[in-house]
């Protein structure tokens, strides 16, 4: 009989599960259920130039509490990220992940998004602002396809090249100096 050494023995790493939600644990479902009711995502903020990461942490919560301040969020957000790796070449900022202590705060901060959107955009570097509730996969795929039907059912009308007016008058008598012509059409 062979002996094994207990202590050679690494238990094999533990992977993430890629199950569909429905093989997932019941409690597990509840509880990425619960985040998503209280996180909020802002799109189109422009991120931080800082070298060091917890110096663009900082910048990212700071922004964050300032919008939350203009929509009357009276609640500190519990955990300020961004979505993806950080990548000083990308041309478009990632997404900022809000999480906040109750589901209220969420449904207040899209209230107030949707009265104060026209100002908190006319900011510096907030123009091209968007505030969404977190969303599963399913949820990002519809309303994906819902905007590619608009824009397909409504398409932006190409404005028609103009042309300027024709007219049948003479060119005018044109004097300009002792060197110019004299020009007329008659």
């Amino acid at each position: 009989m062979k002996r094994t050494n207990a202590t050679n023995i690494t238990p094999p790493r533990a992977k993430r599960s890629m199950a569909p939600a429905k093989d997932l644990d019941p409690n597990t479902v509840a509880l990425a259920e619960q985040e998503r009711h209280r996180t909020l995502v802002l799109l189109g903020l422009p991120e931080s130039n800082a070298a060091l990461p917890s110096e663009r942490v900082q910048e990212d919560r700071k922004v964050a509490t300032k919008i939350l301040d203009h929509l009357d969020v009276e609640a500190e957000p519990t955990a300020v990220f961004r979505l993806g790796r950080y990548d000083p070449q990308r041309t478009a900022p990632r997404p900022l992940k809000v999480i906040m202590p109750a589901p209220q705060h969420q449904h207040m901060a899209l209230g107030g998004w949707k009265r104060e959107r026209a100002r908190l955009r006319s900011q510096q570097n907030m123009s091209r602002l968007f505030v969404r509730p977190a969303l599963t996969k399913e949820q990002l795929k519809a309303e994906y396809e819902a905007r590619v039907r608009k824009r397909q059912q409504n398409p932006v009308p190409m404005a028609p090249a103009t042309q300027l007016p024709q007219t049948n008058a003479p060119t005018p008598v044109v004097e300009e100096g002792p060197n110019q012509k004299k020009t007329s059409d008659d």
